[in-house]
């Protein structure tokens, strides 16, 4: 959040207004949407290196925007987002977009994106945040210890203090450690400082919710904001089990918030007002299958660098049905999570795996997991033993990976001292290394 007061009192007036279009019928979002569209579209065209033709299709007779057109404009990937380097910075950007600052994407691929923001999309995120605190009923009042940060900027024991993480209480408590301390020492200093909330990342705040348990220790937080990797169903009932609720962001550094989780259940709500998402079914679907789609965004206020129809590889399962909490923002019923995640198998058939402890836990004592997929047939499972004197077994093992993937399946499981995070951080339980050479294949 930012310190800035005139700032904070723009981003509580756009709060207000988000409040009203959340219940906008269809057209008239669509109207919302469209005039953010052409503002950004024509700054675009004007200013970005890389849109100059690129969007030639969308102006018409007068220099009108041609909508139909739209679905002409080729999305752009992440890879090309790459390539495209500095073509994709506008040369200037309005004097409302304000100062950009530049950031860079986790890089959970390997590949990490260079992003540049305007100000104006850190006035968004912000006035995004606190409706999120507003449908979730946060206090403002609540403290919040904070474990995101990649970096060693906020060093153990003792961590950095802060404040001004919501935009009703500038003074609220805020305490910020780096993640890439063991859990036990983030737990340890979680339980120094006994606060309401706790934001990081799924699987490691069930980890730390675990570890104080283990101790025998107060879990002080009553929730858990998380962000950052798929929310799987065991990271749930842990947090259920241990009475804190759960609160699921999703987003990128790329293209700011697109939605969260509704107060009345675990599917999401999309921000339309501040981003166009779209999507579109997966090339691997049956003709008869689409509950599976990429999303394709473009957030309208991002005027340092803008991204027209970007598709950075997140796959979403889409609900139609409205939602009974009244809100008319489209739904997202299931994140699946990137390509990287899901498992091929030699039949073509896909699956995004899950799995929670009461599954594994006849076979596996293991405090941490992971699996990985080798090949169309080889699964290998990385744990670090919870109990050394239950033995592995892995013939139930690979009867209930098999129950859970696919039939065609050789199960190995390994053990290992811990299993390392990416560089941003984070944990990914399910990995796919098949290649996407083998993918396409079978595709066809």
């Amino acid at each position: 959040m930012t310190t800035d007061s005139a700032v904070r009192q723009k981003a509580r007036k756009f709060v207000e207004v988000l409040k009203t279009t959340e219940t906008l019928l269809p057209a008239k979002m669509q109207a919302y949407q469209r005039r953010l569209q052409e503002r950004l579209i024509r700054h675009a065209k004007e200013q970005v290196p890389f849109y100059e033709k690129r969007l030639n299709p969308l102006f018409g007779t007068k220099d009108a925007i041609r909508w139909e057109a739209w679905s002409d404009i080729e999305p752009i990937s992440r890879a090309q987002a790459q390539a495209a380097g500095d073509t994709l910075f506008a040369r200037n950007t309005p004097t409302q977009a304000g100062d950009h600052s530049v950031e860079t994407t986790s890089g959970s691929t390997g590949m990490p994106l260079k992003v540049r923001s305007s100000g104006l999309m850190s006035l968004m995120a912000s006035s995004v945040n606190q409706r999120i605190f507003d449908w979730h009923s946060i206090n403002p009042d609540s403290s919040v210890c904070f474990i995101l940060d990649d970096t060693d900027q906020y060093p153990f024991p003792d961590g950095v203090p802060g404040m001004n993480w919501n935009l009703v209480n500038p003074k609220a408590r805020a305490y910020n450690l780096s993640v890439g301390y063991t859990i036990a020492q983030q737990a340890e200093w979680v339980h120094r400082k006994q606060p309401d909330i706790l934001s990081t990342y799924p699987k490691n705040g069930a980890a730390i919710i675990e570890e104080l348990q283990r101790q025998g220790l107060e879990i002080s937080f009553h929730t858990m904001i998380v962000h950052g990797e798929i929310l799987e169903d065991d990271t749930r009932h842990i947090a259920e089990n241990a009475s804190v609720r759960i609160i699921d962001r999703f987003g990128s550094t790329e293209t700011g918030p697109i939605s969260v989780n509704c107060p009345l259940g675990n599917w999401h709500h999309q921000f339309s007002e501040v981003a166009l998402m779209e999507s579109k079914p997966t090339d691997s679907q049956p003709t008869d299958f689409h509950t599976r789609s990429e999303l394709i965004i473009t957030p309208f206020y991002n005027y340092a660098m803008p991204l027209i129809r970007y598709a950075n590889g997140d796959l979403v399962k889409l609900a139609e049905i409205p939602c009974p909490c009244g809100r008319r923002l489209p739904r997202i019923e299931r994140i699946w999570g990137r390509e990287r995640n899901m498992f091929t198998f030699s039949d073509g058939s896909q699956v995004r795996p899950d799995m929670t402890r009461s599954d594994y836990e006849p076979f596996l004592s293991a405090r941490q997991f992971q699996v990985i997929q080798h090949t169309l047939t080889q699964i290998e499972v990385f744990y670090v033993v919870d109990k050394a004197e239950q033995p592995v077994d892995l013939s139930g093992l690979t009867q209930i990976m098999r129950k859970i993937l696919h039939d065609d399946i050789q199960v190995k499981a390994t053990e290992v001292k811990q299993i390392a995070r990416s560089s941003a951080g984070k944990f990914e339980t399910w990995k796919s290394n098949v290649d996407t050479h083998s993918k396409n294949a079978l595709k066809r």
